[in-house]
């Protein structure tokens, strides 16, 4: 019986860091900034780094090392980039077993060129927009599924997932992605009375309390926690970066203040899964949802202080230590 089985995406990341960028203001959005390169350069970069990404592949190497027995279920190519992949999760002890492999498509590839601080990212999602249920008798053997998102025909297999767990009293973690909020909310919104836990960042929160009709932003987090919990989830966790983490559901509303990380923040790739994990290995073990949120908050803090998003990933007694030593913000 695995605790936790993982559904979604897993990629090779490359990270290429220089100095060679330009920042400016985007001239139709004030809020937001571009990074620029002159037209035609070649651009020897400052340092390049190999590393690993994707949702159902990020949290499902996380929840092996806090302890939980963990599948991931994915789909990869037949390339030297699929190796390592599933190299990668057997060396954390992620049983590979759920792994399809595509002899029409890609692994799929991220590049992310960093300047500093700020970074642009260039998606290939490849292998990932063809995921299909391979086993779904053995799929079953959980108590857990861990749904992230699901992007291309991959989305087609949400409904067929929810219910399969429902049908089989397995517990639902949903941390849907963009395909899910933007594509097909309508979908998304029928869906949600089965979910165990809903997890979001504030701005996928606001998307879709706000989908069925426009509305003005919502400011208050314990409005926006309601609203988000009356479409059906029986809890929803919110973060919002630096800020911290509001958690409602069996009849309490918490929020827990981010803490404040080690060292400076170096790359804010995969916080969110490492956040997203991290809570749920601490319910599946049985701590109170603060602990829960504090160690989630830790473990996604130190994320940030890595290029890429696994290498910063501690382990339940590593973040334990550093629970007793950390500030918070």
């Amino acid at each position: 019986m695995y605790d936790v089985i993982t559904f979604g995406g897993a990629t090779r990341d490359v990270f290429f860091k220089t100095s060679k960028g330009v920042i400016f203001p985007d001239p139709e959005d004030e809020q937001e900034k571009m990074l620029a390169f002159k037209y035609g350069e070649k651009i020897i970069t400052d340092n390049a780094l190999f590393s690993f990404g994707g949702g159902a592949f990020n949290t499902a190497v996380s929840l092996a090392k806090m302890g939980l027995k963990a599948s991931s279920c994915i789909n990869i190519g037949r390339d030297e980039s699929a190796h390592s992949i599933v190299q990668r999760l057997q060396e954390v002890g992620v049983d590979t077993c759920f792994v399809t492999t595509d002899a029409q498509n890609h692994t799929a590839l991220s590049l992310i060129v960093m300047d500093k601080k700020d970074h642009l990212a260039f998606l290939h999602r490849g292998a990932n927009n063809f995921l299909k249920l391979s086993d779904k008798e053995q799929i079953k053997n959980a108590k857990w599924f861990y749904i992230t998102s699901l992007t291309g025909q991959s989305a087609n297999i949400l409904p067929e997932l929810v219910n399969l767990a429902a049908e089989n009293h397995i517990k639902i973690a949903l941390n849907p992605g963009g395909a899910q909020l933007n594509g097909n909310c309508k979908q998304l919104r029928g869906l949600l009375d089965k979910v165990e836990l809903l997890l979001l960042n504030r701005e996928e929160a606001e998307e879709l309390a706000c989908s069925e009709e426009a509305c003005e932003i919502i400011e208050d987090n314990n409005v926006l926690l309601h609203k988000v919990q009356k479409l059906g989830p029986k809890s929803v966790i919110i973060t919002e970066g630096e800020k911290g983490s509001y958690y409602s559901g069996e009849g309490m509303v918490n929020f827990e203040p981010a803490f404040k990380k080690d060292g400076l923040v170096v790359d804010t790739t995969g916080a969110g899964d490492a956040f997203g994990s991290t809570f749920l290995a601490c319910i599946i073990k049985v701590m109170k949802i603060p602990e829960a949120q504090k160690m989630a908050a830790i473990n996604a803090a130190h994320v940030t202080q890595f290029i890429g998003a696994q290498d910063g990933l501690l382990t339940a007694e590593e973040i334990g230590d550093k629970l007793k030593e950390v500030k918070r913000v």
